[in-house]
């Protein structure tokens, strides 16, 4: 996955942090999950230990089909946190990908 869509699933994260319509946030949860999806599966191949839990669980909290349910003010922070995570480790990820490919 290149790199664009890591930072354009960022963007969307915090972006998702402000009041917007109920269809950004199912089209966020499907970026955000496949891409923390895709994040898990790298991260695991190239035998990292601890970003493919992280990414697996952030997947899951992002999914589409069985939602979790937190008040919007804990969206906010989950949203603003995940995305500033993915930019914090998204070098690793390319490097990552590089590697295993």
């Amino acid at each position: 996955m290149p790199k664009v869509v890591i930072f354009i699933a960022a963007g969307m994260l915090f972006v998702g942090v402000l009041p917007l319509p109920y269809g950004y946030y199912m089209l966020l949860r499907f970026v955000a999950c496949g891409v923390f999806a895709w994040a898990a599966f790298i991260t695991c191949e190239n035998n990292e230990e601890v970003l493919p839990w992280v990414f697996g669980i952030l997947a899951i909290v992002f999914n589409p089909l069985i939602k979790i349910h937190f008040p919007k003010e804990l969206w906010a922070v989950v949203d603003f946190c995940s995305g500033l995570f993915l930019i914090l480790v998204s070098k690793k990820l390319i490097n990552n990908e590089q590697e295993s490919t």
